[in-house]
């Protein structure tokens, strides 16, 4: 049911001439009318023997009127310009002086008439206030409507009720990023179409991997006895959120306003990112030290990292360039050893054992894996929920297990570690049901045909390639998630 509102009371000032001006006077007050306003008009409301001018007066000093229309055309204009309002047998005509007796808020000009050059005929006493235009046929019921609006005191656009501060404003140390404000000049670029785009996008991954040394662990932080190396790289991770968020800001960004992707370069951000956390001087120090932990902030925040890439892609329908990152050799550079090593994505899961053991042991958490705790606890993005990013991390594990390229990398599958949260359902390979779904997956697993996805799994299992144990991380085993009899029976 509709909510229950008065009806307000308008007066309309107006001239009679000419005749047709009068007409759509009448005809505005009959519209209003009936939309519920009370409208008071000189040929309803005005009796034989009552003085205009003090009838005009009254109307517009008058409290329980809440709006004055004034309907200007050029005969209203040049009787109110010229003083003449009141006076006259044609016209209820306002002029200055009424006008400065009430609250001006109460006025309203309303737009009936233009000159030759398109000009509006508005009185100087109101010429600066925001009008109504009725003077156009096109745009006539959206202005209406707007006039109607206004009397009811319900405005289309409405000022939000006050807020909070968002949680940075308050935060007291801020991590002030390199890439900030970036991603704003990418979208202008991408939006305008200017060839050098990709100039900015390398730009945002060069500040990126700059950004990254904000949040290493220092030796004078290892020199603190009292710091465990566990809530040092805690700290850091934590930390490490703000420039999370701003990575997912610029992938959405520009797979929303680029329908290409240099798949070269973005492969080529990666390797970087890997080699700045195995390029970080550790070797003054034993292998069982603190000090070999202090880039486990790091390898969480990479593992991290790839589920939101995985899931933004997912997201913006960029299966093909999905499939093609997911399939390629990432070669990082080892200044330590010197060595150029490939690897596979895998590279980008790797456990952070201050995290998952260290601490675990020393505070008696008994977790079985702290690293997904941390990711579902800041799993905050509206888009990307947890569940979802637990999908994608048991997809990478499957595409591990089917991969044919030999991995150097010393765990030889993709760990999927947020399954510590037990699914037994996965929505991605529930909808192959669907030909369309399954075209996009198969861009995934790197496949033509479904018969080339079974021949895959098939060879899978019979190398034991799915060997991962299920005791705490309960998700559905590859030789089960795929009912090829129902892939892609739907259009």
């Amino acid at each position: 049911m509709a909510a229950s509102i008065n009806s307000p009371k308008v007066f309309i000032s107006y001239s009679w001439n000419p005749i047709v001006n009068k007409q759509k006077a009448t005809t505005l007050a009959e519209r209003l009318s009936n939309d519920g306003v009370n409208v008071i008009f000189d040929d309803w409301n005005l009796s034989e023997g009552q003085d205009k001018y003090q009838f005009m007066e009254q109307m517009v000093t008058d409290s329980a009127i809440n709006r004055v229309l004034i309907i200007c055309n050029k005969d209203y204009t040049d009787k109110a310009n010229n003083k003449k309002g009141g006076v006259g047998t044609e016209s209820l005509i306002m002029s200055d002086d009424i006008y400065s007796k009430a609250d001006q808020k109460k006025f309203v000009p309303v737009l009936f008439e233009r000159d030759s050059d398109g000009k509006e005929y508005v009185p100087v006493f109101i010429k600066s206030r925001i009008y109504i235009d009725l003077s156009n046929e096109s745009i006539y019921e959206e202005q209406y409507e707007r006039l109607l609006r206004n009397i009811y005191d319900k405005p289309l656009s409405k000022k939000p009720p006050l807020g909070t501060p968002p949680a940075y404003i308050l935060q007291e140390d801020q991590t002030f990023l390199q890439t900030s404000h970036k991603v704003g000049a990418i979208k202008k670029a991408l939006l305008e179409e200017k060839r050098n785009y990709q100039i900015y996008i390398d730009d945002y991954y060069n500040s990126f991997i700059k950004s990254l040394n904000q949040f290493v662990i220092a030796d004078s932080d290892l020199i603190l006895q009292s710091q465990h190396i566990d809530e040092l790289v805690l700290i850091k991770f934590e930390a490490l959120k703000d420039l999370r968020n701003d990575y997912i800001f610029f992938l959405e960004t520009l797979f929303t306003y680029s329908s290409e992707l240099d798949l070269e370069k973005f492969i080529e951000f990666y390797e970087k990112l890997i080699e700045f956390q195995l390029n970080q001087d550790t070797s003054g120090y034993p292998s069982q030290s603190r000090a070999a932990l202090r880039t486990d902030q790091f390898k969480v925040f990479y593992y991290e990292l790839f589920l939101y890439t995985t899931a933004v892609m997912v997201d913006k329908d960029r299966f093909k360039q999905l499939g093609q990152f997911l399939n390629h050799t990432f070669l990082v550079y080892n200044k330590q050893n010197g060595n150029t090593t490939p690897f596979t994505f895998i590279i980008f899961n790797q456990i952070a054992e201050s995290l998952n053991k260290f601490r675990n042991d020393r505070l008696g958490m008994n977790r079985i894996n702290i690293s997904a705790d941390l990711i579902k606890q800041r799993a905050d993005h509206s888009m990307y929920p947890f569940e979802k990013l637990r999908e994608y991390d048991i997809i990478l594990y499957y595409l591990s297990c089917m991969a044919t390229n030999s991995d150097t990398f010393q765990w030889s599958k993709w760990f999927p570690q947020t399954t510590a949260y037990h699914v037994h359902r996965i929505s991605m390979i529930d909808k192959m049901v669907s030909v369309r779904y399954f075209n996009k997956m198969r861009l995934i697993f790197n496949v033509d045909t479904k018969e080339e996805l079974k021949k895959k799994v098939e060879d899978a299992l019979a190398a034991n390639a799915d060997r991962l144990q299920r005791w705490h991380y309960e998700f559905p085993q590859l030789e089960f998630v795929f009912d090829f009899e129902r892939i892609g029976i739907y259009n």
